[in-house]
């Protein structure tokens, strides 16, 4: 085992140093340049994850089975260092964090996301801990500029723009994190919407954006082979992977003008449609949780971890985990397809779309939950027992 995760490592750093030294001798076509950063930030996951896996099992850096998770034997959670690190070192290889602050921002704001992750996946860290790392990485992007601009400018419109802008950042970091209960399924939803906002950036003429998310969807390319498979998965992302995911592309989601200059519908409603999938997650679990009383407080929300996330609703329902991740993956393409199509849209064809995209989800909700009353139903019948 150890021979061949050497052979891996060395391989990948073989192919590391191929790849910038072929780099200035290739003349890649326009319409290819994102390629050079997927592959280059894939090629540094992936190496890394070998020795990152020794590193864990010497410093206890593992998941433990218990009786609230399905996996069997202690499992490292290096995925989100893996893909940090591939992310980073491809923004600074192709110039990215000295050509815009606002990817110095997000680069420098993930560094308490994914220190603070580690500890708490190392030991759980109270719940305020990770809060304050959360709103520290808030602080930093919007210190360097990044934050929604819809209001007047004068201080409420500014403290309403700020405040916005922090449950966008918090909300998306904790759904992604809430998301990664099963293996592959917040990865694979990131690289569906790297994919979409780069199709996206494309249209709106924005080719820096396309090579900037080409960097994570490769990145989480890297990793997905270790945690995506028919084989147990080898590697977790851990707290600190989820949550720099979900911040990563709330982050670019802001900077971002998808609809173009001047609308500003767009630049609203295409990240929510390509991001609709862990938005209507967290706000599906967060509505019933509250209409069942299960949770009070902000703090109690942070710190709940039931089962009763739209992956393992659907796990319950007989799906197993590749279907799952395929049937919300594919949901997630639909909702993302609607936000590639809204190029020459108005508001109103925009506001309409997003609408389509509630109701959609808002079907697969009902229908869980509709099946899991069935279900509750007839097991009490069953026992002989009366509503």
């Amino acid at each position: 085992m150890r021979l061949r995760y050497a052979a891996v490592t060395a391989a990948g750093l073989l192919a590391l140093v191929v790849f910038l030294v072929a780099r200035p001798l290739i003349d890649t076509p326009d319409w290819l340049n994102w390629l050079g950063p997927l592959s280059l930030a894939a090629i540094v996951a992936f190496s890394l994850i070998p020795p990152l896996q020794w590193l864990a099992q010497r410093v206890g850096l593992l998941d433990e089975p218990d009786e609230r998770k399905q996996h069997t034997g202690a499992t490292p959670l290096v995925g989100g260092i893996a893909i940090y690190i591939g992310f980073l070192a491809t923004v600074l290889i192709y110039g990215y964090y000295s050509d815009s602050s606002a990817v110095r921002a997000v680069m420098i704001a993930l560094v308490p996301l994914v220190v603070v992750g580690v500890l708490d996946d190392r030991k759980s860290l109270p719940a305020t801990i990770k809060l304050l790392a959360q709103l520290a990485a808030v602080a930093i992007v919007i210190t360097g500029g990044i934050r929604l601009t819809f209001m007047r400018q004068v201080w409420w419109g500014d403290l309403l723009e700020i405040l916005i802008t922090a449950v966008w950042l918090i909300g998306l970091a904790n759904a992604f994190n809430f998301l990664d209960g099963i293996d592959g399924l917040s990865t694979c939803l990131t690289i569906v919407a790297a994919a979409a906002f780069g199709l996206v950036a494309v249209q709106t003429n924005q080719p820096f954006f396309l090579l900037l998310v080409a960097a994570l969807g490769g990145a989480c390319l890297g990793f997905l082979p270790y945690n995506f498979r028919r084989a147990p998965a080898a590697v977790f992302l851990g707290d600190a992977g989820a949550t720099l995911l979900g911040f990563s592309l709330a982050s670019i989601a802001i900077v971002g003008e998808w609809g173009g200059p001047g609308a500003a519908t767009l630049d609203v409603v295409v990240p929510l449609l390509i991001l609709g999938v862990p938005i209507f997650d967290t706000t599906f679990i967060t509505v019933t949780r509250i209409v069942d009383g299960r949770i009070r407080t902000f703090r109690e929300w942070l710190e709940y971890t039931g089962r009763d996330h739209i992956h393992h609703r659907l796990l319950n329902l007989g799906l197993n985990r590749y279907d799952t991740v395929g049937f919300l993956c594919v949901i997630s393409v639909v909702l993302a397809l609607g936000a590639i199509t809204l190029k020459y849209a108005d508001g109103i064809l925009a506001i309409l779309s997003l609408l389509q995209g509630v109701i959609i989800l808002t079907i697969v909700g009902r229908f869980m939950l509709f099946v899991e009353k069935r279900a509750t139903v007839g097991m009490r019948s069953t026992d002989g027992s009366t509503e």
